[in-house]
């Protein structure tokens, strides 16, 4: 399991509040932690310290400076009526994925990548394209044009390594690979896609490719409801009336927050791409960032350099810095 992962089956046995450090170590026990960096305790606790800062993170901070619990808030009525819809909408369009016919899959894909913003996508000849079934060029940001090759298995089982083996074989010069699947990969696959040594494969497996398919409206239209809700303020305020109901929980009073001045800019800053550390320096708080004597808008543009532009990436996760305060490994995204 990832960290965040780890933590929430961690808190969720103990039910009480954890320092980072012990919630580490009862994981790393367990064996549920997959890490092999030499700072797992930090890592644990720049991902908590970064996502109790989002809105639908899973952690909250406790009292004592340092340690991590779950939220206890219900979702509300309407919420869990979104959140219903929401995975049987996923599981239909699984289900409709697996009964495609395969060249129509191959169409599906083309279509995807076309709304990712990728140009010039073709889907190959069907009976002899040799692994390759859509070829497209990813534009990064107007900096470099990346030739993608995709492979289209619409697959019930599993993508074996065979399939990684076979695509890299038919990549022509300066191309990345693709495997598209609505199943999912064995263990070997994912092992021969980051083999040391060879031209690294990207998997995208189901569920990440009806992730892909929502996001871009691909097969799938948003909907949008006006739902009343009861305005508090105006009643207590405004009219003076007491809004309390009697089964109403009584709301704790918010938590004062205090500002940490930011650290001096520019500051250096760094990011993990397969095994490798990549330095730069973030210049100012809006994001621009220097990178190999360029200087990039935002963190993501930056990163996507990195990360050969394939799959959408969020700089502000991907570059950390080092706390004056703690020592800790933060992501830059905490300075926003």
């Amino acid at each position: 399991m990832h960290f965040k992962d780890a933590a929430y089956v961690i808190l969720k046995e103990v039910g009480v509040p954890l320092h980072y450090r012990e919630i580490t170590v009862r994981a790393l026990s367990k064996g549920i932690l997959d890490s092999t960096g030499q700072t797992p305790n930090a890592s644990m606790g720049a991902m908590l310290y970064t996502d109790t800062l989002k809105e639908n993170s899973r952690f909250r901070r406790g009292d004592q400076k340092g340690t991590f619990a779950l939220r206890t808030e219900k979702p509300s009525d309407i919420q869990k009526q979104i959140n219903a819809i929401s995975d049987q909408v996923k599981k239909t369009l699984l289900k409709r994925l697996h009964q495609m016919d395969p060249e129509k899959f191959e169409s599906l894909v083309k279509l995807l990548l076309d709304e990712m913003g990728l140009e010039e996508t073709s889907v190959t000849d069907y009976s002899g394209d040799k692994g390759v079934d859509v070829r497209g060029i990813l534009n990064a940001d107007n900096l470099s044009k990346i030739n993608i090759a995709v492979q289209a298995k619409r697959w019930k089982n599993n993508v074996g390594s065979k399939t990684v083996r076979e695509l890299r074989g038919s990549l022509k010069v300066n191309e990345h690979g693709i495997v598209i699947t609505p199943s999912d990969f064995t263990p070997s696959a994912k092992t021969e896609a980051e083999e040391a040594g060879k031209t690294p494969i990207s998997l995208i497996n189901g569920n990440e490719l009806i992730d892909l398919l929502i996001e871009n409206s691909v097969g799938v239209a948003v909907e949008e409801y006006t739902v009343p809700v009861i305005d508090d303020e105006f009643w207590s305020e405004i009219l003076g009336e007491d809004i309390q109901s009697s089964d109403a929980q009584p709301q704790k009073p918010a938590k004062k927050i205090i500002q940490k001045p930011l650290p001096k800019l520019p500051l250096s800053i760094k990011g993990k791409y397969k095994g490798d550390v990549y330095h730069a320096e973030l210049i100012d708080i809006s994001g621009k960032v220097r990178y190999n004597g360029k200087i990039y808008a935002t963190p993501s543009t930056a990163a996507k350099v990195i990360t050969t532009g394939w799959k959408s990436v969020n700089g502000w996760d991907f570059w950390h810095f080092t706390s004056e305060d703690t020592g800790e490994l933060l992501k830059i995204g905490a300075l926003k």
